[in-house]
């Protein structure tokens, strides 16, 4: 949520690229990524589809890549995403 469409950062000692730093990914789809992050967080990958206006194949790689972390595939959920103390 700190990346930004076409500018690489510096965050904790750290670069971060910019997410046209994606293969594939052009500039008007990092802009519309950047702006549909500063609305908040994606609840999922279909979440982060919708709200991005990216295609199913850049979210995949997205996530191929690690970049989505453990986000879950679907806005709904299932059994197994309930954890049971």
């Amino acid at each position: 949520y700190q990346a930004k469409a076409k500018r690489f950062q510096i965050v904790d000692g750290k670069i971060m690229p910019s997410f046209m730093s994606i293969a594939g990914l052009g500039e008007q789809a990092a802009i519309s990524l950047e702006e549909a992050a500063a609305q908040g967080r994606f609840l999922s990958r279909e979440d982060l589809l919708q709200r991005s206006k990216l295609s199913s194949t850049m979210v995949d790689t997205m996530y191929q890549l690690g970049i989505l972390g453990n986000m879950a595939e679907s806005n709904q959920m299932s059994l197994s995403d309930l954890m049971f103390e």
